[in-house]
């Protein structure tokens, strides 16, 4: 599958079977982010390889709207030091991404947890302590997201997108798009 393919088939998998995803192709979806671009070549992302069932269902109830991280057969937390860089949130959503596609490439489904809350300080707060002491994951260190990883049990419904000519303007912003 080329890389115009896979963003376009992209879905989040909510539901997997329980076949074994090997320690090999996790490594090698890590493998993958760690070429992914981060703001000043800093690369501040740890990753985290869960497989452990009873550490993916604790995750599970991280929040509500994570409970299909206890159908998925691993995991992938990305952890970051915030002091190291104003852009380490960015720098883990696009690790995240690069994983999420080398996993499409491999026939896996993904679906992304999030752990870190811009909106509710304290909510997020709770959210990090508890995934941090889950996988033991020193204090100071964020953990913004946990990806699911798995094979799908079944086929996630076709995304509706909105048209080109909503989403693209050209030299200013106009309400109505193109």
């Amino acid at each position: 599958m080329d890389v115009i393919e896979a963003l376009r088939t992209r879905r989040s998998t909510k539901n997997h079977s329980a076949r074994v995803v090997s320690p090999q192709t996790l490594l090698e979806l890590v493998d993958i982010a760690r070429f992914s671009p981060s703001a000043a070549n800093k690369n501040p992302w740890r990753f985290i390889i869960i497989t452990r069932r009873s550490t993916l269902d604790r995750l599970s109830e991280t929040q509500p709207h994570c409970r299909w991280l206890a159908t998925a057969p691993a995991g992938i937390a990305l952890a970051v030091d915030p002091n190291y860089t104003r852009y380490w949130l960015e720098d883990c959503c696009v690790a995240a991404y690069s994983i999420w596609l080398a996993a499409i490439g491999k026939g896996l489904g993904v679906a992304w947890a999030a752990i870190y809350q811009s909106d509710d300080a304290a909510e997020s707060e709770r959210r990090q302590k508890f995934v941090r002491e889950v996988l033991s994951v020193p204090d100071g260190l964020n953990i913004p997201i946990v990806l699911a990883i798995g094979y799908p049990q079944t086929s996630p419904p076709e995304r509706q997108m909105p048209t080109l000519e909503e989403v693209v303007h050209w030299e200013s912003y106009s309400p109505g798009g193109v």
